[in-house]
């Protein structure tokens, strides 16, 4: 479980990149999905859509000012 946990803080780490990568600034609809491969591997996908978020008031353009977002 330890592996697991780690595989999945890296593919999401990934997909932020990636995310940013294309000028977004927060990613939707975030999934894993998980397949077998033999009996010792385990593939591990984590995908979303990356948006750039605005904030609507101004309480939530301070939490993301906090945040380090712009």
């Amino acid at each position: 479980t330890k592996n697991l946990a780690e595989s999945r803080n890296e593919v999401m780490n990934r997909m932020l990149e990636a995310a940013r990568a294309r000028g977004g600034n927060a990613v939707i609809c975030m999934r894993f999905d998980t397949s077998d491969m033999a009996d010792t591997w385990t593939e591990l996908c984590a995908y979303g859509t990356a948006v750039v978020a605005v904030p609507i008031d101004e309480g939530a353009r301070q939490t993301a000012a906090e945040l380090g977002y712009g």
